[in-house]
């Protein structure tokens, strides 16, 4: 913890708008007091954040590090906080049962803002076994239970419904689909593998819902593509009346040859997240950024279009009121400074397939309130 720290000689980057200017910026006591071409407070420890860009913080609309110790949550520290994440959401890690004991041991533990999306399985995802082995596996009082007490940090309900988690995944949809409505909430689904089709998956979701690993290219049946590389009818559809499409790269959940091949038939994904967990966190995901560096190949788009698309899309479409989108004087340090490197940088998809990109992006600091983190 710092009493108060300059960072200096970097780029100030809105990606809101792209532009750019150097600015210093001096945090005192946690708060941003002065943002301004050239600073001097002798008495500041100083950030050198030269040939660097300076933004608001970044975040990670899909990740899972709410199960403290278990093999799938990753360190919020170590594996956010020092990747340059200043905010997050859990993406359905944990359900009822759990929720609540996780949760605590997770506040105490972190200076991260996150919110979260509470799993309508009762144990939550992952684990030894199937999450919906029957439909005993949910238990809608206790996920209405757990929704109302929490309302303030729980912003959706997920579910998976690949055959590898699910019995049948109409009749988890169709329970997930009721809950949400009941509770007014958006529902977010895996579905990368399911047998359940796109078309009829798309048929349960609404304006908020999400649509995770919209890019996986893993099932005929839940590519976003027709066989002559059209976009689907129903993703259109889903997409005119509001459904948020995620990239949510994860393990085995984005293709280059799909994303590619959407791209060039003009679609593109609504948001750009990692789901980084403990299973893909030495790769194909590492970090943000790496996914950032993979869009940027792909894109070829400026920067501060596909941070907006990581960072301000999901803050807007998820509702996110406590994330700041831009720095400004008075606030509270909410500061990612990163480096933008030219070379050869090569990288896996979900299928092993290797493609080396001429840029990459990595964050350097995390500035959060006092705190500032090194990233790794």
């Amino acid at each position: 913890m710092l009493n108060a720290y300059i960072i200096k000689n970097g780029i100030l980057v809105s990606i809101m708008d792209g532009s750019e200017e150097k600015a210093d910026i001096l945090v005192e006591d946690g708060i941003i007091t002065k943002i301004a071409e050239h600073i001097e407070e002798p008495s500041a420890e100083m950030i050198d954040a030269s040939g660097m860009y300076v933004s608001v913080g970044w975040l990670d609309a899909h990740c899972h590090f709410a199960r403290i110790g278990d093999k799938v949550s990753i360190d919020v520290e170590r594996d956010l906080l020092c990747q340059g994440i200043t905010y997050a959401v859990d993406m359905g890690t944990l359900g009822p049962d759990d929720y609540a004991a996780y949760r605590e041991k997770l506040l105490y533990k972190t200076n991260l803002p996150f919110k979260s999306f509470l799993y309508i399985g009762s144990r939550g995802a992952g684990g030894p076994r199937m999450d919906f082995e029957g439909p005993q596996d949910i238990v809608p009082e206790n996920v209405k239970r757990v929704a109302g007490q929490y309302r303030n940090e729980l912003i959706g309900l997920k579910a998976r419904i690949d055959d590898k988690f699910c019995f049948d995944p109409n009749y988890v949809m169709n329970e997930l689909r009721i809950l949400g409505d009941e509770l007014d909430m958006p529902i977010a689904v895996h579905a990368p593998r399911s047998r359940i089709g796109i078309d009829t998956l798309l048929a349960y979701l609404k304006a908020g819902d999400v649509l995770c690993h919209a890019l996986a290219g893993n099932s005929e049946v839940m590519e976003v593509l027709n066989e002559d590389g059209s976009i689907r009818q129903s993703v259109l559809e889903a997409r005119e009346r509001g459904v948020i499409l995620d990239l949510s790269h994860g393990t085995n959940a984005y293709r280059y040859e799909t994303a590619e091949t959407a791209w060039k038939a003009g679609f593109f994904v609504d948001t750009i997240s990692s789901d980084l967990h403990g299973g893909n966190i030495n790769g194909p995901v590492f970090n943000l950024g790496v996914v950032l560096t993979k869009i940027r190949g792909l894109t070829n788009k400026p920067w501060h279009w596909i941070l907006k698309k990581a960072v301000v899309e999901p803050v807007k479409l998820l509702h996110i009121s406590d994330k700041a989108l831009e720095l400004k004087e008075g606030m509270a340090a909410d500061i990612t400074i990163y480096k933008i490197e030219q070379g050869e940088f090569s990288y896996l998809d979900s299928k092993m397939e290797e493609r080396t990109f001429k840029e990459k992006i990595s964050a350097c600091y995390t500035c959060m309130g006092a705190h500032v983190y090194l990233c790794r």
